[in-house]
């Protein structure tokens, strides 16, 4: 439905804009005078005065930059306004650019930096395809140190590139973050980026009785959003129109997060009060119905296209205990679908379940991969970090999807079914008891597991696996082990930087991510082994291996000294910990 609005409405736009005339920079020399445009509230536009202090010759190699001061009654108090970005400016008549940059350190007059109109224009002749980023010298590394240091790495990335400026104490006006439905501790990665307000729902749903064009077009100075969450919570950044050229729309004047091609959903929004501070004034402002696609996400601002609607994911959470279902779509990006997918998991846990505390959350969910085998999750997550653990975890798995090295996917959704208790779920391995120490080839082997759960009571799991078929007087090891000691023993093992090129082979390999709420059982031996691409090939007799290893310098492959010849897991309903193991021996089949 939206679709059809849209296209049937901007047919008419071309004649209900009118053309603007430009001023190129050469023109434009220290002492002029103009006037801006912008709204302070509502959806009325308001004016304010400029005069040129000067030209900042070189504000990057190709690129200059207008240095101007404001003069407003609402700018008095606290400077350059956040969400004023791409408010346009006029001299003569002539748009020459945008308030787009302000000074850092809390100057008391209103100083500003404005985009020319030409650096401006000259995005439109941007495009191509939406850029991975490059990973391939990540480890696939699912701990929890290491997923917290990517999710680190991710927050820094957004970071830098919204605040990256090439002149010192002169930054992007920062745009405003309206929210709702989401709590301060889900959205703290996204400070540092926006005007970190949070928690504003103003408004009602568009009456669609009262549709007019106007609804689905924007003008000069019109404030506008870019929601990056929307459904049953929403995240989005306001700024303002600079221009308005047929159906593209350039806005902001500098970098959303200057990611170059995008696609992002356009929405106008509505000013409701400029909030002064000492630090950064902002415009308070809420979003309004959906008006186009953002295209491109460049240095010297943002380019949209009216009438388009932009491809966004699904993403539903079901809090089974609590009966209650979470509607959302993310933005569909290499770089932030991940970082929104842990706001929205970790808001709905948080919003639902114990907000500070002792919890443990057992999950279930899939994300599906167009043309693709589907991503499974199933685990038990338990402690003061277990709903931050989960959420970050899905974080890191999406990351690694999206920037794969072979194509491009396409996510059709993320769905997550979640149950919460407000109580620890965990168990130490405090023992293993094995029946004897030596046993004949293929015979069974019962094995008793006493663990201690997190109040001190004992219980006990048991589990018959068969020995391995090996020669008499061979040695062979057993670890039981919780799963990050049993991934870091084979970190050990397996010393290579391979990484899946295959898309295939790097959904394999989050598949099979070990769970928190298994023991897992490894028999192993100490001789030669071989990893191959994502693959171990145990117990190599020396002429196989000898072939095998016939690029031995080669990344994606590495010489094992000990080898795996099986491996079972065991569920408990606890978040396992610990680590036994064992030596033992095949002893000799007597005649009967």
């Amino acid at each position: 439905m939206k679709r059809s609005i849209l296209l049937i409405v901007s047919l008419g736009l071309s004649c209900w804009l009118l053309a603007t005339d430009i001023m190129k920079l050469s023109e434009i020399r220290t002492g002029m005078e103009g006037e801006g445009k912008t709204i302070f509230k509502g959806s009325n536009i308001e004016t304010f005065k400029f005069k040129v202090l000067g030209i900042l010759d070189k504000f990057v190699s190709d690129k200059n930059l207008i240095i101007a001061e404001l003069f407003a009654p609402e700018l008095n108090e606290g400077g350059v306004i956040a969400g004023m970005s791409g408010s346009p400016v006029y001299i003569n008549g002539k748009l020459i650019g945008s308030v787009s940059y302000g000074l850092s350190n809390f100057s008391k007059k209103p100083i500003a930096g404005i985009t020319p109109i030409e650096d401006i224009l000259k995005i439109s002749a941007y495009g191509g395809p939406v850029a991975n980023v490059e990973i391939s010298d990540i480890k696939i590394d699912f701990s929890k140190e290491n997923v917290k240091r990517l999710a680190e790495a991710i927050h820094n990335e957004l970071v830098s590139r919204m605040s990256f400026s090439p002149a010192r104490n002169l930054t992007p006006i920062k745009l405003f973050a309206s929210s709702s439905g989401f709590c301060p501790q889900a959205v703290h990665v996204l400070q540092g980026i926006f005007v970190p307000l949070q928690n504003l729902g103003i408004g009602a749903a568009v009456d669609k009785k009262k549709l007019s064009p106007e609804m689905f077009t924007v003008r000069p100075a019109d404030a506008v959003s870019i929601p990056l969450i929307r459904g049953d919570a929403s995240y989005a950044a306001t700024g303002t129109v600079t221009h308005v050229d047929g159906k593209k729309v350039y806005i902001f004047g500098h970098p959303f997060f200057n990611l170059g091609t995008v696609e992002f959903p356009l929405h106008r929004a509505e000013v409701i009060s400029v909030v002064p501070s000492y630090e950064s004034s902002f415009k308070l402002a809420t979003t309004r119905n959906m008006v186009g696609t953002v295209q491109q996400d460049r240095f010297s601002g943002v380019l949209a296209e009216l009438g388009k609607t932009p491809y966004m994911i699904p993403l539903k959470i079901f809090l089974k205990n609590r009966n209650r279902n979470f509607n959302l779509e993310v933005v569909n990006h290499p770089l932030l679908t991940p970082t929104l997918t842990y706001i929205s998991l970790l808001n709905a846990l948080l919003a639902e379940f114990q907000e500070f505390g002792f919890q443990s959350i057992s999950v279930t969910g899939k994300i599906f991969i167009e043309n693709e085998e589907n991503v499974v999750l199933n685990d038990l997550f338990s402690g003061t970090t277990a709903f931050d653990e989960f959420s970050t975890l899905v974080m890191a798995i999406n990351y690694f999807l999206l920037n794969n090295q072979e194509k491009n996917i396409k996510i059709q959704k993320m769905d997550f079914e979640i149950s919460g208790r407000e109580t620890i779920k965990k168990a130490q391995l405090e023992n293993v008891l094995i029946n004897k120490n030596s046993y004949l080839p293929g015979e069974l082997m019962d094995i008793r597991m006493k663990l201690k759960n997190e109040k001190g009571d004992n219980f006990e799991e048991q589990i018959t696996i068969k020995a391995p078929n090996l020669k008499p007087g061979s040695v062979f090891y057993l670890l039981v082990a919780d799963a990050g000691e049993v991934t870091d023993f084979d970190t050990k093992a397996i010393k290579t930087a391979y990484f899946p090129t295959k898309l295939s082979a790097l959904i394999r390999a989050i598949n099979n991510i070990r769970r928190n709420n298994r023991i897992y059982l490894k028999i192993f031996v100490p001789a030669q082994g071989i990893f191959i691409k994502g693959f171990e090939y145990s117990y190599l007799p020396s002429s196989i291996s000898n072939v095998l290893l016939y690029n031995s310098l080669a990344k994606d492959q590495a010489n094992m000294a000990l080898s795996t010849i099986a491996e079972y897991q065991y569920e408990v309903p606890a978040v396992v910990s610990g680590k036994k193991i064992y030596k033992l021996v095949i002893k000799e089949r007597k005649n009967e």
